[in-house]
């Protein structure tokens, strides 16, 4: 009986990794919470978004944030949002600021923005009901 041993690289290269835009797009997003090393781990060594808490990647696009209990402070710069995120989750924080729904990307189809300290008002022209 004779074996031959044929090495295969099956792995596909871009697994995994995200787009610099997105990277960029989302280090915008959190650049005013004080306490960013929640999710990212540490601020001067931050790993990519791939590793941050409560971020979900699906073919190198931001699909999905939860940070909801978190516990994070500051503001969020949230017109910075990747326009393939779906569903933004920061409930049970201590975000501050406004929030400018008309800002938010055109897929997203899920906020959850309760327990936080927002200020202003919020224009819902943009509310799809139903």
């Amino acid at each position: 009986m004779k074996f031959e041993l044929v090495p295969l690289n099956t792995a596909d290269p871009s697994l995994g990794r995200v787009d610099h835009e997105q990277q960029r797009l989302i280090k915008m997003v959190i650049d005013r919470i004080t306490n960013k090393e929640k999710i990212c781990g540490d601020v001067d060594e931050s790993a990519g978004i791939q590793e941050w808490k409560g971020i979900e990647i699906k073919d190198g696009e931001v699909v999905d944030i939860e940070w909801g209990g978190f516990r994070l402070r500051g503001s969020l710069h949230l017109q910075w949002l990747p326009s393939s995120v779906r569903k933004l989750s920061i409930f049970f924080n201590r975000f501050t600021g406004t929030v400018d729904l008309a800002s938010l990307p055109n897929s997203m189809n899920c906020i959850y923005l309760a327990f936080n300290t927002f200020t202003g008002s919020i224009g819902l022209k943009r509310l799809q009901l139903g």
